[in-house]
């Protein structure tokens, strides 16, 4: 005979510990949600990316070369680009060395320049008064005395070439009346042989004045 179904007592809960067995909700932690949003997609992203590279043929390990290359090309560039300048900065400091340098030399020129200019315009005052002693004038004496005034105040650097163009009586007779310390530095800028021909008829012309002082006075 069935036995009748047992109601359940109105106002009495079930024992603690049974409710919703086996229906109880778990939540799913952080590393699932990491997984599920993060990883995942990743994981989805490099499959796609190796899929693209498959079909067009590239290989990944020469485009990573490839991008490690570019890295250290443009860090080589930036060292070439820092070598540049400083090789731009000493090559601008040999540079002005160099400009003052010609500066100075070209300072130098100029003032020799000057220097020969002054001598000329002495020589060529010099044989104008070479012309008026050799025209035989009235003042021929104070022309003498002029002329060996100007020898006495030029450089005997200028003074001996000037001398040696002379004939030689004219230029013995201007020698024999100048100073001894102005004479010796004019033969000592002359060549040795100038200066030994120069020194000989001095010492005629001393010897001969000497002669003729005494035979005056007999």
């Amino acid at each position: 005979m069935a036995q009748p179904k047992k109601r359940p007592v109105k106002g009495k809960r079930p024992p603690k510990g049974r409710e919703d067995l086996g229906e109880e909700k778990k939540t799913p932690g952080k590393f699932q949600k990491a997984f599920f949003w993060i990883i995942i997609p990743l994981l989805f992203a490099s499959a796609i990316l190796l899929i693209v590279f498959e079909v067009t043929g590239t290989n990944i390990f020469e485009k990573a070369k490839d991008i490690a290359g570019v890295s250290q090309n443009e860090e080589n560039n930036e060292i070439n680009n820092k070598n540049y300048e400083e090789q731009i900065v000493n090559l601008k400091a040999q540079q002005q060395e160099k400009e003052a340098e010609i500066k100075s030399l070209q300072d130098q020129i100029d003032q020799q320049k000057i220097t020969a200019k002054k001598e000329r315009i002495e020589k060529r005052r010099l044989k104008k008064e070479i012309k008026k002693l050799k025209s035989g004038s009235e003042d021929e004496t104070a022309s003498i005395d002029s002329l060996i005034a100007t020898y006495e105040q030029m450089r005997p650097k200028s003074a001996a070439p000037a001398l040696v163009a002379l004939k030689d009586e004219e230029a013995i007779a201007i020698m024999s009346k100048l100073k001894t310390e102005t004479l010796a530095a004019i033969l000592e800028k002359m060549s040795p042989d100038e200066a030994a021909r120069f020194t000989t008829l001095l010492s005629v012309k001393k010897v001969d004045n000497k002669n003729v002082t005494k035979t005056s006075t007999n």
